[in-house]
């Protein structure tokens, strides 16, 4: 398992988060916004750490036809993003959005 380790460090103990736990959250925002489907099932949605302790989050979708791309994938990232801070904490986040297909 790879855990996110948190840097904010007090007199409680460290925090470690399990990338288990961002790839829950990050799969329950997307599969409420209409109009959208992974692309890839269980390997749609990848979660990273970078050399600067940030979380990096790929989601592989699939966009129907007729929506604006821009703004569904500006949506995907700021519901993920604020998700994440509201369950976690911290906004130390970066979500890159892949719309591999359309759908007809």
């Amino acid at each position: 398992m790879e855990y996110y380790t948190v840097e904010k460090k007090n007199n409680l103990g460290e925090q470690y988060i399990e990338l288990s736990v961002f790839q829950a959250i990050t799969n329950h925002e997307v599969s409420k916004i209409n109009g959208i489907n992974f692309d890839g099932g269980k390997n749609s949605v990848n979660i990273e750490i970078n050399d600067h302790n940030q979380v990096i989050i790929g989601i592989d979708i699939v966009i129907d036809y007729g929506l604006n791309v821009g703004k569904v994938v500006s949506e995907i990232q700021n519901e993920v993003v604020n998700a994440i801070d509201r369950y976690i904490g911290f906004r130390n986040v970066k979500v890159n959005v892949n719309v591999n297909k359309i759908k007809f």
